[in-house]
């Protein structure tokens, strides 16, 4: 009508319930026949196949870099998948175009890291070693690779052999690791034999690995025998060491130190792959368990890949009684059922998922027991007036001591923040706010019974779905607790 200037304002609308994945990743490495059933109702079956593992890793890179939270942990495992994405992008000869993205990761960790050169979980969260060790990882490879980075390194080194002098025992090994790592130079045998001969430790095996690969570092002689010994095989004749005993003692960060044990002796070639088949083994959903560990997988496996890349040889594959003739073989079909044989040496690796929209998701009181309710002027309620100011309270039951807990909490449709709350108390260590939820973050929650509020302005009326709020171990997700979905009125 005339008009050539105005505004335009996107509104996100979020789907009622929450997006869930069910499917299968394996690694077909030897002649293989298998079934994979999935439900109809649940739409339509996205199947890949792929003969070389580059793919599967480059997959797994893109789910660490759109990974949405930002704390110094996750922007490392992030730096590390891009400069790693940019490694194989060289090898495989195809064009890398996220420098800007390794810069700006560069200069927030800069931006969080502590006075003495270390990092908390967040920017303001108290020193944790094994973050600064990852973080300072990180920034090192992307030094490597030509970027800039600002890291005071013999400020830390002197700030980390202070610690050193004070005490030596099990718990200052991820110092002397970190030590070594800013200059290899640095001598460090005598901390490791004093650890080492330690009567009261009585080390766990996680523990022992790391004493075993920093001594293998710095040339003094260790038994790979002993390792070898101690191993565990799988069903598949993969190999690994441990149990899923906690945060550093499980399978998975025992298995990548043998791993780069027996890599830096230079002889297990065989012990090596059936390695790197584990941590395929593990890739549950198409995808490893967290950030960090998949950050520390790809770290440990890609240049090694890299490095022993062979030709394929001639394999066959056929789904559902038809021959796979070219791959990477992609496949969105209604089928439900699918009956794969696999022969011949090269291995093939398949993924197969349904990605749906739960629009109805059930409460969930596994290992946190989690409710929400709105108050306005100290009632209880799920009626709201407009204009009037709201509290969000989120109950969080934890039934067993938990590290690292993150408790997402969804925001009414019709509300906005009436304000945003930046000094935690108690038992909070860090909030995000975002248009649809918000974040909040615990480093411990001891078992018991807690309580959290947002402050909400309900502003526009109607009728709204309330997606659960969820509590979960931010590094072992399979632990959580959820709220059923709610209904909000606002007048």
């Amino acid at each position: 009508n005339g008009y050539f200037d105005g505004e335009i304002r996107k509104i996100p609308v979020i789907e009622k319930g929450v997006k869930e994945t069910k499917g299968y990743f394996n690694a077909l490495l030897t002649d293989t026949s298998l079934t994979y059933n999935f439900d109809r109702g649940l739409g339509k079956v996205h199947f890949r196949a792929e003969t070389s593992l580059f793919p599967v890793l480059m997959d797994e890179i893109e789910q660490l870099r759109n990974y949405e939270y930002l704390c110094n942990e996750q922007m490392a495992s992030k730096l590390k998948a891009l400069l790693l994405e940019k490694q194989l992008k060289g090898y495989l000869k195809q064009t890398f175009s996220r420098e800007k993205e390794i810069r700006n990761l560069i200069k927030k960790l800069e931006d969080t890291k502590k006075n003495q050169q270390t990092w908390g979980w967040w920017k303001d969260s108290p020193e944790e070693i094994w973050i600064s060790l990852h973080v300072v990882e990180a920034l090192l490879m992307a030094e490597q690779e030509g970027f800039k980075v600002a890291l005071n390194k013999t400020w830390l080194q002197d700030y980390l052999r202070k610690q050193m002098v004070e005490k030596q025992d099990y718990s200052k090994l991820k110092v002397v690791e970190l030590i070594y790592l800013l200059n290899s130079k640095t001598e460090i045998k005598d901390w490791l034999k004093l650890i080492e001969n330690n009567k009261n430790a009585k080390p766990a095996l996680y523990d022992r690995l790391k004493l075993m690969q920093l001594k293998q570092l710095t040339g003094l002689k260790i038994n790979t025998d002993s390792l070898l010994e101690i191993k565990k095989q799988t069903m598949f004749g993969n190999i690994y060491w441990g149990q899923n005993n906690g945060f550093w003692d499980n399978h998975i960060q025992n298995t990548l130190l043998a791993y780069q044990i027996l890599k830096t002796s230079g002889k297990h070639e065989l012990e090596l792959r059936k390695i790197i088949n584990y941590f395929l083994e593990q890739r549950k959903d198409g995808k490893w368990r967290n950030t960090y560990e998949s950050s520390l997988i790809l770290q440990t496996v890609l240049p090694h890949l890299l490095k022993n890349s062979t030709a394929a040889k001639p394999t066959q594959l056929t789904v559902n009684g038809n021959e796979v003739k070219s791959f990477p073989y992609q496949l969105e079909t209604n089928d439900t059922k699918f009956s794969i044989n696999k022969t011949g040496e090269m291995p093939i690796y398949l993924t197969a998922y349904q990605q749906f929209q739960n629009s109805n998701p059930q409460k969930v009181d596994k290992d946190f027991k989690v409710t929400t309710s709105l108050w306005q002027n100290g009632i209880s309620t799920n009626v709201l007036k407009a204009g009037t100011a709201t509290k969000l309270k989120v109950n969080v039951e934890v039934k067993a001591d938990a590290d690292y807990v993150m408790i997402e909490v969804p925001i009414p449709a019709g509300c906005s923040y009436q304000s945003k709350e930046t000094a935690y108390w108690g038992v909070e260590t860090h909030r995000e706010y975002f248009k649809e939820k918000t974040a909040i973050f615990c480093t411990k929650l001891k078992q018991g019974k807690y309580e959290f509020e947002i402050n909400l302005l309900p502003r526009y009326s109607g009728s709204y779905n309330l997606n659960p709020a969820k509590a979960e171990m931010m590094y072992f997700p399979v632990f959580f607790g959820r709220e059923a979905i709610k209904m909000v009125n606002i007048k």
